[in-house]
């Protein structure tokens, strides 16, 4: 079960995700290379001015789950992907693709709050997508 970004700052700014999660248990849930970017930038941005609490919480989780790299062949998936999404005039952030893309070779489901990935889904439908409601 991969968490994309946003599914990962919900969970930690919100007791009732962390209570769910306890319930269906933790084992199995990873993140990729993309969302470990994406949540250590934001951590690092908060740290320079002045608040290093964040990047000592998501440099612990991070420590604790397994981080999934990028692949050559999630490149090559992301970029159908893109091309499909451009094709109906879709457009999508490039992060939120490679995240797809790592989730639908690996055969991993999904987590996410973010409404990209339905669009995602709706030019692939094989993606396992878990919509969180905050």
């Amino acid at each position: 079960m991969i968490f994309d970004t946003s599914a990962i700052l919900q969970v930690l700014k919100d007791e009732r995700f962390v209570n769910k999660l306890e319930e269906i248990g933790v084992e199995g849930v990873a993140v990729t290379s993309i969302t470990a970017y994406e949540l250590l930038r934001g951590a690092a941005y908060l740290a320079r001015r002045g608040s290093e609490r964040e990047l000592r919480v998501i440099t612990r989780m991070l420590s604790e789950l397994p981080v999934i790299p990028f692949t050559y062949e999630d490149a090559r998936i992301a970029s159908l992907l893109w091309s499909k999404l451009r094709e109906r005039g879709t457009f999508v952030n490039d992060a939120d693709i490679l995240i797809a893309s790592i989730s639908l070779r690996r055969g991993d489901v999904l987590v996410s709050i973010d409404e990209d990935f339905q669009r995602i889904k709706e030019v692939e439908p094989s993606l396992e997508l878990v919509m969180l409601r905050p």
